[in-house]
């Protein structure tokens, strides 16, 4: 997949997020230039799964334990992927699918995404 995103994005930044709550993973990877500079995945039943590249400034609170899982003791990781996952949505998009929305998030439901299909 890193290798059709590069090709598709060229020398253009690309992003994206995936989460899956069931299993509590989320996962985020950042090109740049054609080529794959950060990439996490993890979840706490398989720990991290990959770790690519220099961590960016949004993750330090959650590497540092300033953002720990504050429900569970015994949880196997030191957050939550999914908290992760929604500050990369914000970082990356502007937005936030679960938790606490601040000011500076769009609401996703408005906005437009046109379509166009080639006759």
């Amino acid at each position: 997949m890193s290798d059709w995103v590069a090709r598709i994005a060229g020398e253009r930044d690309a992003f994206a997020v995936f989460m899956q709550s069931a299993e509590d993973w989320a996962a985020f990877a950042v090109w740049s230039g054609g080529k794959l500079v950060r990439s996490l995945s993890l979840n706490p039943s398989s720990g991290i799964i990959e770790d690519v590249g220099e961590r960016l400034a949004f993750e330090n609170d959650f590497w540092a334990g300033r953002k720990s899982v504050r429900s569970a003791e015994s949880y196997d990781l030191p957050f939550h992927p999914i908290d992760l996952g929604n500050e990369a949505l914000r970082e990356f998009f502007g937005f936030i699918l679960e938790g606490r929305e601040d000011e500076s998030c769009i609401d996703p439901e408005e906005v437009e995404i046109p379509a166009f299909r080639i006759l």
